[in-house]
């Protein structure tokens, strides 16, 4: 690397007004005030980061300064021309106003604009960041920017012109730069790549710009980040969207594959070998949701090109989407289901395990799409209910309508809900206390939630009006804790009355093995009488004998004892099992 070496976004900075990308309308308003001698006072450059705010000002000076000025064109070898470049000028000051923020530094500037220029025919203050000045400073400033001296002239540049004083944006002509666009900043890419010998790909540099929020000096650092490895062999996309911290396009593939086809083995090996290669599971989760929009895209355009002017697709990747002949709906409720427990990963100090049950839920959720048919049944009114919270009580599938009684009975018919079971009504063959909890479970509205009491909870017991829960450890037990409301409001829904109680695991403790089928649809509410003999309730799968529980519970606990301690909690947190 030479001693001299220069990083390419500073190295390719814009020094005429032709070089300027993306601002045609800033250009054209600039080129006309020069060459019309209509120039301003003050002006104020808006817009976001590497769009060209402070490049258009030092620009703009030169064009005013260049010996030859006012031109459109700067010599860029005159002194003024020189001075500016390497930001040294006397004529031209730049003051950072992060740093020169107080009402004292404005003083300062109001003392230097007294001064006549030196060597050009105006004295230019570009004040970078202006929106971090104090109140004082820009009040400092009023008089100066409404009347300033003779041949002085200000730029302002910010990126928040919302924190600049109304008086100061009332005195200055305001032009707003746009974020550059895709096309814009790829052009340029390859312009510089070309002269810098940089061998990468075109689809390598349309990610780099689509990856920059419009920002051509972020697009500019990213390309001199990789030109090293561009000397020898050629840059493509993959190596790009692995420095971005993205997922690569056929692992996430391979992920929906997995997932499209409901199994939740596979998924989770190809979630935890995601994992493994270093990605964490909010950038997996925020990958996977960026890529299901993509693929809902190619779904439903039919236009190659309006795909790949919205998404990082090529047509290769277009064409692999295509050939897996996705179903809109599924994809639909997959992304759905990723964006929900997505909100859980943000802040759960076990994010890892939340993006699993992503994953779980998700499968699930297709099995219950696929293979569920959606049934109204009639609902049976035991009382009359106020008008604003109607309750309806147990259901019994194949009971008729009984009549209404009376006109209070009639109203609150009107208004009763119309109840959707999330799956196909089962009978259950034994205990109603599964049935009961599972029915709670597929009232909770959160999925997240229901999959936290589905996998990490285990019921103890049903009776005297409570309902008893025991968890792992002191942690699950903090998280149940803080998704106790949603919890209640389920029982309350479900079981008016009964209360709920947490406990911390007991080797002696006996608990109820019910492992409820979820449902990803949100569930209406639905009650049931607040007594000992629960009825019959729908939307249940099928509870196994208690002989063969119990079989079952002994086999799990002589294969789990040969085990380490570790390996028993997970065993027990995620209520599985060793297989191989």
């Amino acid at each position: 690397m030479e001693q001299n070496y220069l990083p390419l976004f500073r190295k390719y900075r814009p020094q005429s007004f032709k070089d300027i990308v993306g601002q045609e309308s800033l250009v054209k308003a600039l080129s006309n005030a020069i060459e019309l001698n209509r120039i301003a006072n003050a002006y104020l450059f808006c817009g976001p980061r590497g769009t060209g705010k402070t490049s258009s000002a030092r620009i703009l000076a030169k064009s005013l300064n260049c010996e030859h000025g006012p031109t459109l064109e700067p010599c860029q070898k005159c002194a003024s021309c020189i001075d500016i470049t390497n930001a040294t000028g006397l004529d031209v000051i730049e003051i950072d106003a992060a740093s020169n923020r107080g009402i004292q530094d404005a003083k300062e500037l109001i003392a230097q604009a007294q001064y006549a220029p030196i060597n050009g025919k105006y004295k230019i203050f570009i004040i970078d960041e202006v929106h971090m000045l104090s109140n004082d400073a820009f009040n400092a400033l009023l008089k100066t920017f409404e009347e300033p001296p003779k041949n002085v002239i200000f730029i302002l540049a910010t990126t928040e012109p919302h924190k600049v004083l109304e008086t100061i944006v009332s005195r200055c002509q305001r032009f707003d730069l746009r974020r550059i666009t895709v096309e814009d900043i790829a052009k340029r890419l390859r312009e510089i790549s070309d002269l810098e010998n940089i061998k990468i790909t075109d689809s390598a540099l349309y990610t780099i710009a689509k990856n920059v929020s419009g920002g051509l000096r972020d697009s500019l650092a990213l390309l001199d980040q990789v030109s090293i490895l561009g000397v020898k062999e050629e840059i493509d996309k993959d190596l790009i969207e692995e420095l971005l911290g993205k997922i690569n396009f056929d692992t996430l593939l391979n992920l929906l594959e997995k997932i499209n086809s409901q199994d939740i083995e596979s998924t989770l090996l190809a979630i935890d070998n995601i994992y493994t290669k270093g990605n964490e599971p909010r950038n997996l989760a925020e990958n996977f949701i960026e890529f299901l929009r993509n693929v809902l895209l190619v779904l439903n355009s039919q236009s190659i090109e309006n795909i790949t002017g919205f998404t990082n697709l090529i047509s290769d990747d277009i064409e692999k989407i295509k050939a897996n002949n996705f179903d809109k709906d599924k994809i639909l409720s997959i992304l759905n289901t990723v964006i929900e427990y997505y909100k859980e990963i943000k802040i759960s100090t076990n994010p890892y395990l939340w993006m699993e049950l992503a994953g779980i839920a998700s499968c699930n959720a297709q099995k219950t799409q696929t293979n569920s048919k959606v049934q109204i049944p009639q609902a049976i009114p035991q009382r009359p209910q106020p008008a604003t919270k109607p309750q309806i009580t147990a259901l019994n599938m194949q009971a008729p309508i009984q009549p209404v009684k009376n006109e209070a009975e009639q109203e609150n018919k009107k208004i009763q809900p119309a109840i959707i079971p999330a799956a196909p009504a089962i009978q259950a063959d034994t205990s109603d206390i599964g049935a009961l909890w599972t029915n709670i479970i597929n009232t909770i509205q959160s999925l997240p939630t229901k999959a936290f009491f589905t996998g990490v909870a285990k019921l103890v017991d049903i009776k005297d009006l409570k309902i008893t829960l025991r968890f792992l450890n002191e942690n699950t037990l903090l998280q149940a804790k803080t998704k106790l409301p949603q919890l209640q409001t389920a029982v309350n829904t479900v079981c008016d009355g009964y209360s709920v109680e947490f406990i911390k695991i007991d080797s002696s403790t006996k608990t109820i093995d019910v492992k409820p089928r979820l449902s990803s649809a949100r569930p209406t509410p639905q009650a049931v009488q607040n007594n000992s003999q629960t009825q019959p309730i729908s939307n249940v799968s099928p509870i196994k004998p208690a002989e063969q529980e119990e079989d079952n519970d002994e086999e799990q606990a002589l294969e789990t004892k040969q085990y380490s301690p570790k390996v028993q909690e997970m065993i027990e947190q995620f209520n599985g099992r060793i297989i191989e």
